[in-house]
């Protein structure tokens, strides 16, 4: 098998080649060359998508599967997915869940449909500032099925992706970072509350697997607990976990996804429909699985793991200052009425 992969050297691009590469396939990579080096064994051509005579370096060439990763905007997907229609047997496109308009607000998101999206347009035409990235997002999912159709198309709608080198965003290496470091730690919310990630290999496997049509990609839900439960496991550390309500939090100088990454005030942030996914062969492996491969991967990282700008994670004194003032209120609270 002939693979294309459009990004390639960063977090799930990356896990796209592995994964590739373990079922024997050819691989080769098309990005700017910016963001490292090419895997080991995957083919490098270096260019850029928006660049018309860069694209032309993959005229011509057959592919049985590109593997979108990096597209954003509908003008350059369009221009990818047009020169390599004539030549390539599978288009996967990474998208987002996102695409809806209605989610997370809404409970059933799926009501309203996706964004309208322009297979044309560029980054300057979207519409609605606060949903860019969904609605350009959706129009690069019809500017790839206006070229390659709807049965050798796949729009990967992807949710919350964690796993191993994920040094850009990092929510999950987060939350295993501070539960490594043992202590009490805050947890936000209840510990049934649910939450699903989904890992790149996964992601990646089921992009190569060339399924047609537009599916969530997304994780199981698995409560709370059992995912810190699983960080503290892996990590071997002597954490305790300290359950703030989200009401509480939603009221404090705290930022969400942000500073408690993987929480959110919206009750519905993690609410997905992945049975058409799971129906078309989506594999999803233990949480826990996924939690012991990523901290393995940054402990290996040179000079050590850090936090990303993206996502900074609680400071530790915000942390103690929000648990004692938790812990007052709570006192408060437990008192006995006269």
């Amino acid at each position: 098998m002939d693979v294309l992969v459009l990004g390639g050297s960063v977090f799930l691009g990356r896990a796209v080649v592995a994964e590739a590469q373990a079922a024997g396939a050819k691989v080769t990579v098309f990005n700017r060359g910016q963001s490292g080096p090419a895997p080991h064994g995957a083919e490098q051509i270096t260019g850029d998508r928006a660049d018309p005579a860069d694209l032309e370096q993959l005229a011509g060439r057959p592919f049985d599967v590109v593997v979108d990763t990096s597209g954003y905007v509908p003008a350059d997907v369009a221009r990818v997915a047009k020169l390599l229609a004539p030549t390539c047997d599978h288009y996967a496109f990474v998208s987002t869940i996102n695409v809806f308009p209605g989610w997370p607000a809404m409970p059933d998101y799926h009501r309203g449909g996706v964004h309208e999206g322009d297979p044309d347009a560029t980054r300057e035409d979207a519409p609605n500032p606060e949903q860019e990235y969904g609605w350009l997002k959706a129009g690069c999912e019809l500017a790839v099925a206006r070229e390659f159709g709807p049965d050798r198309f796949s729009a990967l709608r992807g949710g919350c992706i964690v796993g191993p080198h994920d040094a850009r965003v990092g929510r999950l290496t987060w939350w295993i970072d501070r539960v490594a470091r043992g202590g009490e730690v805050l947890a936000p919310g209840q510990p049934d509350d649910q939450v699903a990630l989904v890992d790149s290999r996964d992601l990646a496997r089921f992009a190569l697997a060339r399924p047609a049509g537009a599916f969530e990609v997304t994780g199981d839900p698995v409560p709370r607990h059992e995912l810190l439960a699983a960080c503290r496991e892996a990590t071997g550390s002597d954490a305790t976990f300290t359950w703030v309500e989200t009401g509480w939090l939603a009221e404090q100088d705290v930022e969400e996804w942000t500073e408690i990454p993987l929480w959110s005030a919206e009750p519905s942030i993690f609410r997905h429909d992945n049975a058409a996914a799971k129906h078309a062969g989506l594999p999803l492996r233990p949480i826990h699985q996924t939690v012991a491969d990523t901290w393995a991967w940054q402990q290996a990282v040179p000079g050590g793991w850090h936090s990303s700008a993206q996502t900074p994670g609680l400071e530790p004194d915000k942390e103690r200052q929000l648990l004692d003032a938790w812990r007052g209120i709570r006192r408060v609270t437990d008192l006995p009425s006269e």
